[in-house]
C-alpha cells in the first residue's frame, strides 16, 4: 500500500500503464478484425466474444485503478468504473445467453442501462469538485451549448427513433432509452467542457468524445436492428470498445488547475451565435421537412437560453462601465479623481522623438487656504458643500479637452489641453489666463448654510516639456509651484528650478534608482516584533534600504517619495517582497518560523495585479500565505477607498495577514474598520512615546487595545523605547511590541543571530539586544 500513497496525482503505476497500452492494442486489433476478418469466418466468435468482452473488463479495471490509487475525485471514477463494469457483465450475458437472434429486450439490457446513472452522477461529482460556484454567463453558455448539441443530435437521430417505434412497448421503451440517455450524457459533458474551458480539461474532452462514440454506436445499432440489417462483427461493434478506451484514458489524464475565464469581448458572443445558427437551421428545416418535435423543442429552448445569455452579457457590460466610472470619479463632486488624472498623464507619455513634434501640457494645482478651519468650525457638511460649489465654479473655466479633477481634500487639478504645435508659449499663456480667472473666481463669496463665506486659494502651475520631460512628473513640479504660490502676493506661481533646490539631485537619484532596481541594490533590514505573552519573536518587519554605490546605505525617506512620484513603487515593492520572502523561506528552513511584514504604498493598493503578484511570489518561495503580513496606512486607505478595498479584499482572500500601520493618525479611523478585512492594528509611535507621561495618550492606548480586541484584531505597539512603556503596555493587554528597547532594525545575518538567542521569559528585565 506504500507505493499507492506515494504516487503523484494522475500518474498511473506501471501495472495500469501497461493495462492502458494493452487496452489500446486490443482495441486496434479488434477494430482491424471488423475489416479484415469476415463475419462468416470461424475466427469471428473469438473476436466478438472473448476479445470484445475482455476489452470492456480491462477498461473497467483501468478506471477502477484510478479510483483506488488516487483519492482526488475518487467517487466520480469509481462510479464510471462501475458503469463500465456493468457493460462488461452485460457483454458476457449477451454472449452466453442472448446472441444475435435472442429476444429484445434481454437480460443484458438492464446492465447496459446501468451505465448511464453511474456516468451522470460521476459527471456531477466532477463538476462539484472543480467548481463550487458557476458564474451566470458560463452556466448559460454550458446550458445553451448542451441544448444546441441535443437539438442537432435529436434531429439526426430522427430516423432510428422512428424506426424503433414498431415493436412491442418494452422494445420501444428500451430501444429509445439508449439514444436518449446517450444524448443527455453527451449534452452534459459538452456543457462541462464549455464551463471549464476546451483547452484546460483534457479529461473532459476525452469523456465527451467517448460519450459521442457511444451515442453514435447506439443510434446506428438501433437503426440497423429496426431494419433487420445488423450483423455482428462489423465496424459498429468497434465503436463501443473505442468509447471504453477513451473513458479509461480520461481517468488517468492529468488535471489542470482552473484559471480565470475571460467572459468579455467577441469570444463571449461567439458561442451564442453558433448555437443560434444551429437552432435556427433546425427550426427553418422544420418548416420544409419532417423534423422530430423533440429537436424543435430543444432548438426553441436554445434560442431562449441565447436570449438569456445576451441579457447577462448586457448586464455585465453595464456593471463594468459603472464600476469603471466609479473608479475614475470623485464621489463628492462628480469630477475626475487622482486615478483619472494619472491615467490621462500616462496616456500622454510618449518617446522623446514623438514628443518633439507634440504640443505642451500645463497642469494647475489649486489648494484652498485654511480649509480645515471651515470643517472644524462649521462642520464637515458645510466643507463638503463648499467643495461641491467650488467644483461647479471651476467647471466654468474648463475648455473642451481640459480635465478638471479633485485629487483629495481641498486640492483640485486642471490639466489643460495642448496648445499650438511647436509653440510652448501658448500653453504658458493659456495656463496663466485660466489661473488668473480662477483666482478671481475664488474671491467671489460662497453662499453656504444661510451664511456668506470668503475663501482664498493658491495655484501652482507646471508645464511639459518646459519643466519636465515626462508628463507623470507634472504633479511633482506643480506641487513645488503650489508651495511657492502660498507665499506669493498673487497666490499664483509657475514652477521654477530655483524654487526646487533638489531637482537636479532628484533627477540623478531617480536615474540611479532605476538602475539600482535592475542591479539588485535594494536590501532589507528587519526589526523584530515581540509577543508580550510569551517573549517570543512573533514576526519581523522588513524595512527597505538602498545600498547606493557612491552614497552608501540610504534610508527609505531618501528615495521612497521620489519612487512614488516617478511611478516606481510597483517594481520597488515587488523587489522588497522578493527579498523579504526569500529571507523568510531561508529562516524557515533553519527552523525559525517567523512571519515577515512589508509596507505598501498608495500606488500598491491601487494596483489590481498586486494580489496575483503576491500569490506568485509566495508559491515561488514555497511559503504559506500566513508567512506574509502587508502593512497599510490610514492615509493610503483614504486616498481611494473603493479601489483600495477591492485590492485589500483580494489579498485577504489569499490568506495573507493585513495590518493597519500608524493607526490613529488618519481622519477616519473607525469608518474603514467596519468594511475592511484586516487582522491587526499598529498604534502609531506618537501615542507610545508619551504613554508614561501623558494621561491622554494612555487613555487612547487603553481604549484602542479594547477596541481592537472587541473586533477580534491584534494590537501592535511600535516605537517602544523604555521599560516603563513595556510594563504599561503589558498591563493594558497589548499583544505585540516593537521598538529600539529590544532591537533596532537588523541586517539578515544579525537577525539570524537574534533568532538563535533563547526566548525572553520576562521582557521587562531584558534591554535591547543586537
Amino acid at each position: 500500500m506504500r507505493w499507492r500513497s506515494a504516487l503523484p496525482p494522475d500518474t498511473p503505476p506501471q501495472v495500469f500503464r501497461y493495462a492502458q497500452q494493452l487496452l489500446l492494442a486490443g482495441v486496434m486489433v479488434f477494430a482491424a478484425s471488423t475489416i479484415a476478418v469476415p463475419t462468416t469466418s470461424t475466427a469471428r466468435p473469438f473476436f466478438d466474444a472473448w476479445l470484445y468482452d475482455s476489452l470492456t473488463v480491462l477498461g473497467a479495471i483501468v478506471i477502477a485503478g484510478r479510483a483506488w490509487c488516487v483519492s482526488t475525485e475518487r467517487l466520480a471514477w469509481a462510479l464510471l468504473a462501475a458503469g463500465i463494469a456493468a457493460n462488461a457483465i452485460a457483454d458476457v450475458l449477451y454472449s452466453l445467453f442472448v446472441g444475435d437472434n435472442g429476444p429484445f429486450p434481454s437480460i443484458a439490457e438492464p446492465f447496459y442501462l446501468a451505465f448511464y446513472p453511474c456516468a451522470y452522477i460521476a459527471l456531477v461529482v466532477l463538476v462539484k469538485a472543480k467548481l463550487r460556484r458557476v458564474p451566470a454567463g458560463l452556466g448559460l453558455d454550458g446550458l445553451t451549448c448542451a441544448l444546441a448539441i441535443a437539438a442537432v443530435a435529436a434531429a439526426v437521430m430522427f430516423g432510428p427513433i422512428s424506426a424503433a417505434t414498431g415493436g412491442s412497448a418494452a422494445a420501444v421503451t428500451v430501444g429509445l432509452a439508449f439514444p436518449l440517455a446517450d444524448l443527455l450524457l453527451l449534452a452534459l459533458a459538452v456543457a462541462m467542457l464549455v464551463i471549464f474551458g476546451w483547452r484546460t480539461q483534457r479529461r473532459l474532452l476525452l469523456l465527451a468524445a467517448a460519450f459521442a462514440v457511444f451515442a453514435a454506436a447506439d443510434t446506428v445499432y438501433l437503426y440497423q436492428v429496426a431494419r433487420g440489417s445488423y450483423v455482428e462483427g462489423t465496424y459498429i461493434d468497434a465503436l463501443w470498445p473505442i468509447g471504453t478506451m477513451l473513458t479509461a484514458y480520461a481517468s488517468w489524464s492529468p488535471a489542470r488547475r482552473l484559471a480565470d475565464r475571460d467572459l468579455g469581448g467577441i469570444r463571449a458572443l461567439a458561442l451564442p451565435f453558433i448555437c443560434t445558427a444551429a437552432a435556427v437551421t433546425i427550426l427553418v428545416a422544420g418548416t420544409r421537412a419532417k423534423v422530430p418535435g423533440l429537436a424543435v423543442a430543444l432548438a426553441a429552448s436554445t434560442l431562449l437560453m441565447v436570449a438569456a445569455r445576451l441579457a447577462v452579457s448586457f448586464r455585465d457590460v453595464i456593471a463594468l462601465a459603472e464600476s469603471r466610472t466609479q473608479a475614475f470619479t470623485d464621489e463628492l463632486t462628480g469630477l475626475a479623481n487622482r486615478h483619472s488624472l494619472v491615467a490621462r498623464l500616462r496616456a500622454s507619455q510618449s518617446t522623446d522623438v514623438e514628443r518633439s513634434s507634440e504640443t505642451g501640457l500645463a497642469l494647475l494645482l489649486i489648494d484652498l487656504d485654511r480649509f480645515k478651519e471651515v470643517n472644524d468650525s462649521l462642520g464637515h457638511h458645510v466643507g463638503d458643500e463648499l467643495l461641491r460649489q467650488l467644483a461647479e465654479r471651476l467647471q466654468r473655466y474648463i475648455r473642451p479637452g481640459d480635465l478638471l479633477s479633485r485629487l483629495g481634500g481641498d486640492e483640485f487639478a486642471i490639466l489643460l489641453a495642448r496648445g499650438p504645435t511647436g509653440s510652448p508659449e501658448p500653453s504658458r499663456a493659456a495656463a496663466e489666463s485660466v489661473a488668473s480667472r480662477i483666482a478671481a473666481a475664488l474671491d467671489e463669496a460662497f453662499a453656504l448654510d444661510d451664511m456668506t463665506l470668503h475663501v482664498r486659494g493658491s495655484i501652482g502651475i507646471a508645464l511639459c516639456p518646459q519643466d519636465c520631460g515626462d508628463p507623470l512628473q507634472l504633479l511633482q513640479r506643480a506641487d513645488v509651484a503650489l508651495s511657492t504660490a502660498k507665499g506669493a502676493p498673487s497666490r499664483v506661481a509657475f514652477y521654477r528650478v530655483d524654487d526646487d533646490p533638489h531637482s537636479k539631485e532628484r533627477v540623478q537619484t531617480l536615474e540611479a534608482l532605476r538602475a539600482g532596481l535592475s542591479r539588485g541594490e535594494l536590501v532589507c533590514h528587519y526589526q523584530p516584533k515581540i509577543t508580550l505573552a510569551t517573549g517570543a519573536t512573533d514576526s519581523v518587519e522588513a524595512l527597505v534600504r538602498w545600498q547606493h554605490p557612491e552614497r552608501g546605505l540610504l534610508a527609505p525617506d531618501e528615495f521612497l517619495p521620489l519612487a512614488e512620484q516617478a511611478g516606481l513603487m510597483r517594481p520597488l515593492t515587488l523587489a522588497v517582497l522578493e527579498i523579504a520572502l526569500a529571507e523568510a523561506s531561508r529562516w524557515r528552513e533553519e527552523g525559525h518560523v517567523v512571519s515577515v511584514a512589508v509596507n505598501l504604498s498608495v500606488t500598491n493598493l491601487l494596483d489590481a495585479n498586486l494580489p496575483s503578484d503576491v500569490d506568485r511570489l509566495l508559491a515561488r518561495h514555497r511559503l504559506p500565505p500566513a508567512a506574509l503580513i502587508l502593512e497599510i496606512t490610514e492615509t493610503v486607505l483614504m486616498t481611494d477607498a473603493t479601489g483600495a478595498k477591492a485590492v485589500v479584499d483580494a489579498l485577504h482572500a489569499l490568506g495573507v495577514g493585513l495590518s493597519v500601520d500608524d493607526y490613529g493618525t488618519g481622519y477616519s479611523s473607525l469608518a474603514y474598520l467596519q468594511d475592511l478585512a484586516i487582522d491587526e492594528l499598529k498604534l502609531d509611535r506618537s501615542f507610545i512615546r508619551r504613554l508614561s507621561e501623558d494621561p491622554r495618550s494612555a487613555a487612547i492606548v487603553r481604549s484602542t487595545v479594547d477596541l481592537a480586541h472587541s473586533l477580534g484584531l491584534r494590537i501592535v505597539a511600535e516605537g517602544v523605547e523604555d521599560e516603563t512603556t513595556v510594563e504599561l503596555l503589558r498591563r493594558y493587554g497589548c499583544d505585540v511590541i516593537q521598538g529600539f528597547f529590544y532591537s533596532r532594525p537588523l541586517p539578515p545575518s544579525a537577525l539570524t543571530r537574534w533568532l538563535l538567542a533563547p526566548p525572553i521569559a520576562d521582557l521587562s528585565r531584558h534591554p535591547a539586544r543586537g
